[in-house]
């Protein structure tokens, strides 16, 4: 073998060394991007798997009552609407936060995918402060928070309550209303229509957060 041919074989060598070098750092030169999955599990949420059968009735027994049905082709009627639920799950959590429809992936995943979780156990992760909707031991003693924020729901107009107002009811009144209020509030589960307004309304009137 001559020189010439044994510097290109070296030549060949070295180059297959470097692709090499480069294939392997691929991963660190492109990462992996976050997928959907990781988003919901660090907000608190438990992607729902096999093993939560339970858990996936009582999400399917809300789906069905879903009209137009939210995921095509599936109604949750299906003999084997389990697996299909975690079918089209799985598919949306493998999405990336790169995705154009990432929001209504997310909001999706947060009705029907995950743990139902209820508006008390939701808010009670995110650290909000709230107000105990246990009944007074003693009639007409409802605690000066509920009065103050009582009297407060009386003057604002923002983001109240459908179905609660007042008339003429005196603060006791007033603050037993909302209290019991706040308390049907808070169980209202991640899988209602509801949920994330009711979120909100439930920070506002029935905690300590300003907003």
């Amino acid at each position: 073998m001559n020189s010439l041919t044994t510097k290109g074989l070296i030549g060949l060598g070295g180059l297959s060394a470097v692709g090499g070098g480069i294939a392997l750092s691929k991963p660190h030169l492109f990462p992996n991007k976050t997928t959907l999955r990781t988003v919901i599990e660090n907000d608190g949420w438990t992607p729902l798997s096999a093993s939560h059968r339970n858990e996936i009735t009582e999400v399917l027994e809300a789906y069905k009552k879903r009209k137009p049905s939210v995921f095509s082709n599936f109604t949750g009627d299906e003999n084997d609407a389990s697996s299909k639920l975690l079918g089209v799950c799985k598919s949306l959590y493998e999405k990336t936060i790169e995705d154009s429809n990432k929001e209504d992936s997310l909001k999706k995943l947060r009705r029907w995918c995950v743990i139902p979780k209820t508006a008390k156990e939701r808010l009670e992760y995110k650290g909000v402060s709230l107000f105990s909707t246990t009944v007074p031991s003693s009639p007409n003693t409802e605690s000066a928070e509920w009065v103050e924020k009582s009297k407060t729901y009386t003057s604002e107009a923002s983001n109240k309550f459908s179905d609660l107002s007042f008339s003429n009811e005196g603060d006791n009144d007033k603050a037993k209303k909302l209290r019991e209020r706040c308390n049907t509030g808070l169980g209202t589960k991640s899988t209602d229509e509801s949920f994330d307004n009711t979120l909100e309304q439930i920070k506002l009137w029935c905690s300590n957060s300003k907003n």
